[in-house]
């Protein structure tokens, strides 16, 4: 390989390394071995406000009684169900969001630890309205029950199946639905407002279940997680093919300046002694001839001040060979990249 090829490799080696090294630091910069954990926080508030209603009696003035009151079922006209909700998110979110008012009649036992039967009826139709670049939205709806209507749903089933000491519950939802997306993180989100009350008891007292009133909530996601695999594992992989080009580089330059030092000596040693160096085309048959090898070409040129024979000289590739024969005797000296050192001139 002549010097030229070696300093060619050499120029690729370095190429490659910058290449390499210009990848390695833009997906350092760019975060591409880093998984992020992106989040999003969210306060939901609600508000169950409700009325109710009576019908044309004797004893009470008002048309109505407020809420935390009790209240006697035989004069209960409707229950008026005020549902107010809101959502606010510390970033910027988009998607959408769904909500109606459904009731739900149970029955159990007086204990409370087993449901005998459970029935759902939709009160509103599903509403569905888009969130566009918001970071709040909020929900009101105003809904009559007719709590005598799902009072004597129960007392039905209690008669047609005998359990007269069954319990039964009238329970109000409201039922919104959530889908959203907002600084990289999806999430649906579902939240329940509910006003439960008795049913088929003389008096009864309502209790507001507010699913998550004021809380703050956060929703995680992992992103780039894969992409930071892939990009750790083909990080390894730059930085051994860097590593390897460097190695490439020094071997290489070290074979040049090996190869280059074995040319000028060569040179000097042809310049030099051009007088008693003949040049052939190939090495003489010497097989049958007593082989002395010598280990430097000092030693080549005291063997011919005795003998007074030109040296052959022949070369294949990054070896020379020189010879000098005399009678059936021929002396020897092979000279390589590696064998440069012990020639002085």
């Amino acid at each position: 390989m002549t010097v030229k090829k070696y300093t060619i490799i050499q120029v690729f080696f370095a190429i490659c390394i910058f290449i390499f090294s210009f990848v390695l630091v833009y997906m350092y910069k760019n975060e591409y071995f880093e998984a992020k954990k992106m989040n999003l926080k969210y306060q939901e508030n609600n508000d169950i406000d409700y009325k109710v209603y009576l019908k044309k009696n004797d004893f009470f003035d008002e048309k109505y009684l407020e809420k935390g009151r009790t209240y006697i079922t035989n004069i209960i006209d409707h229950i008026n169900v005020d549902y107010n909700y809101s959502i606010q998110f510390d970033n910027v979110v988009n998607g959408s969001y769904k909500y109606y008012i459904y009731v739900t009649v149970e029955s159990g036992k007086s204990d409370g630890q087993l449901k005998y039967w459970s029935k759902d009826y939709k009160i509103t139709d599903e509403k569905k309205f888009d969130i566009n670049n918001k970071t709040e939205y909020f929900v009101h709806e105003n809904v009559d029950i007719d709590y005598n209507k799902y009072n004597k749903i129960l007392m039905s089933f209690k008669k047609t199946l005998g359990l007269s000491g069954a319990t039964g519950t009238l329970k109000i939802y409201m039922a919104i639905d959530s889908e959203i997306e907002g600084n990289s993180v999806s999430t649906p989100i579902e939240s329940r407002l509910l006003l439960s009350m008795p049913l088929s008891e003389m008096t009864i007292e309502a209790s507001v279940d507010l699913d998550a009133h004021n809380n703050v909530k956060t929703v995680s996601r992992i992103i780039n997680a894969d992409r930071a695999r892939i990009s750790k594992a083909l990080g390894g992989i730059y930085l051994a093919a860097i590593v390897f080009s460097l190695i490439a580089i020094v071997y290489f330059s070290k074979k040049k300046n090996d190869l280059n030092k074995y040319e000028n000596t060569l040179k000097k040693i042809l310049n030099t002694y051009d007088s008693i160096i003949v040049n052939v085309k190939k090495i003489p048959d010497v097989r049958d001839y007593k082989r002395i090898e010598v280990s430097s070409f000092e030693e080549l040129l005291d063997a011919h001040s005795e003998i007074r024979m030109p040296i052959n000289f022949y070369r294949d590739g990054d070896k020379s060979y020189f010879l000098l024969v005399n009678d059936k005797t021929v002396w020897i000296y092979k000279m390589g990249k590696l064998s440069i050192t012990k020639v002085k001139i």
